[in-house]
């Protein structure tokens, strides 16, 4: 049974729309994260869906029920705000036991059920401590173990992260979604992180100016990005203005034919712009005497970015520059200056729509 419904939502604020006739199913028990740039509707979203917000027009469906106008604090869903908004006069077994205390839940059962999660968030040790003296990463565990301290069907989360060095972001994206999964809470997660959103959640919503650019599984929506939008924001892409040359594959501005997996994918009007997608790690790299298939285009390495496992060249092919991953071992003695083929295999050569510019 899908546990969250949407159903045209849309909120305008003096007259725009920040969310804009969203449609959206989130199934039982898993992780979704919202992605996009700041001010696509994000947080906006998650707010109708914490009861924070009303939506202008539109439901929202929980469990089979609409809870559309039901009061935040009557929906039973628990969530941690992006500042964490832990109570600083208060000690973590506190601040824990607040929405427990809010229930009436009896002294002895709000002990067992502290004591639980903070084994759960691997703090047994510090419930008496004062949350001003834990570390970033404590305070968003106690954070979260608040927010589910009571049960919640539902756990949102805006942002948690965002306030934490990159090492131990990364460290937290592995243990949030390690106990979600313990859980099996459904959980939805606002993010702008593309990085982070491919490592937590089993489901990503793109979006787009209040509207859904996209869903899908992380991989899905990396590989087969469905416009020019979504490719620019997940991961680092070659995109690449083209036009159908009629014989089954594009023409780049120079003339040069690629051929593509799918050429049929994108049917555009004449005046329809399209583009070719090539993800870094799928360009080859080879010598510019090597031998030459039917996607190769000759070019210059102009600027290699050396990270130690892996590098990352950037070719410049005479009107256009392309961006290819490789290592050492694939690519022995590449230097800055050196003549190349980039060979772009059909098979990972994708057509997408052009962005739009209204």
């Amino acid at each position: 049974m899908t546990h969250l419904t949407l159903q045209s939502v849309t909120k305008r604020f003096n007259g725009s729309s920040a969310v804009d006739s969203v449609d959206l199913s989130v199934p039982d028990g898993k992780l979704v994260c919202f992605l996009g740039p700041s001010g696509c509707g994000k947080t906006t979203l998650l707010r109708i869906i914490a009861g924070l917000e009303t939506p202008t027009s539109g439901s929202v469906m929980f469990a089979g029920k609409d809870v559309t106008h039901v009061p935040a604090n009557r929906r039973d869903f628990g969530m941690v705000f992006q500042s964490l908004a832990l109570f600083p006069h208060m000690s973590v077994a506190e601040n824990i036991a607040y929405p427990l205390r809010l229930r009436k839940m009896d002294k002895a059962a709000q002990s067992r059920r502290i004591a639980e999660l903070l084994e759960l968030i691997q703090l047994p040790h510090m419930a008496n401590r004062p949350v001003t003296q834990l570390s970033g990463g404590q305070r968003q565990r106690v954070a979260i173990a608040r927010a589910i301290a009571s049960s919640p069907k539902l756990l949102l989360l805006d942002e948690p992260l965002s306030a934490l060095d990159a090492k131990l972001r990364e460290a937290m994206q592995v243990e949030i979604r390690l106990l979600q999964q313990r859980l099996g809470i459904t959980t939805i997660m606002v993010t702008h992180d593309q990085r982070e959103a491919m490592t937590m959640a089993d489901e990503i919503v793109v979006m787009e100016k209040g509207r859904i650019a996209q869903v899908g599984k992380p991989l899905d929506i990396y590989r087969d990005p469905v416009s020019e939008f979504v490719a620019d924001f997940i991961g680092l892409g070659n995109i690449l203005p083209v036009t159908h040359d009629g014989r089954g594959g594009v023409s780049l501005p120079g003339g040069q034919q690629i051929i593509v997996a799918n050429p049929a994918r994108v049917t555009a009007a004449a005046s329809d712009e399209i583009r070719l997608l090539i993800r870094p790690e799928d360009v080859c790299v080879k010598p510019a005497s090597g031998e030459k298939s039917s996607n190769h285009l000759a070019g210059t390495v102009t600027f290699i970015r050396d990270v130690g496992a892996t590098l990352e060249a950037t070719i410049d092919c005479a009107g256009f520059t392309l961006t290819a991953a490789t290592t050492p071992r694939e690519t022995p003695g590449l230097t800055t200056g050196m003549p190349v083929l980039a060979e772009l295999p059909a098979h990972a050569c994708k057509l997408i729509a052009a962005r739009t510019t209204h």
